[in-house]
């Protein structure tokens, strides 16, 4: 017997949401990188793997929850591990990296605090805005790593003696 998955439109907030999440993914995707091979190709990696792990929460929150429900929460606390240990090997400084972990923890207690299991009506009208949250920590992050690249240039340009 088949059983068919409801799903929610695709022009619910729910799932608009997650354009806050995806832009910066696409923006570090397709990003200038000013690196070396091997620092562009693992950079690239990285932006891939977090495009990835968005991709995947957005279709969890698609079929309503229904689907990836046991790897959605475990890819994104893994890419999010990543990511900061991928800032910490780019040189970003300690201190944005902790303030980093400040919007993570503000995040993770709104999770928390409107998880579906607790009300359903909640959840659906403030979950979304967790998204808006994650994005800017996405964009947060990825402007830093960015920013290791256009230091990277300008140092390589004074210390050039020609």
């Amino acid at each position: 017997m088949m059983r068919i998955i409801t799903h929610r439109n695709l022009l619910s907030h729910m799932i608009l949401s997650h354009i806050a999440i995806i832009i910066p993914c696409i923006w570090w995707l397709f990003g200038y990188n000013s690196g070396t091979y091997t620092s562009h190709c693992v950079d690239k990696i990285m932006a891939v793997t977090l495009t990835s792990s968005v991709m995947i929460t957005t279709t969890y929150h698609y079929y309503n929850e229904c689907i990836f429900h046991s790897i959605e929460a475990k890819s994104l606390t893994i890419n999010t591990l990543v990511l900061n240990i991928y800032m910490f090997y780019r040189g970003v400084q300690y201190i944005y990296i902790i303030f980093g972990f400040g919007i993570l923890y503000i995040l993770q207690f709104i999770i928390q605090n409107v998880e579906k299991e607790i009300c359903i009506i909640k959840y659906e009208q403030y979950h979304p805005y967790c998204h808006y949250i994650a994005g800017l920590y996405v964009m947060y992050c990825v402007y830093l790593i960015q920013s290791t690249f256009t230091e990277d240039v300008s140092s390589a340009i004074t210390d050039n003696p020609l």
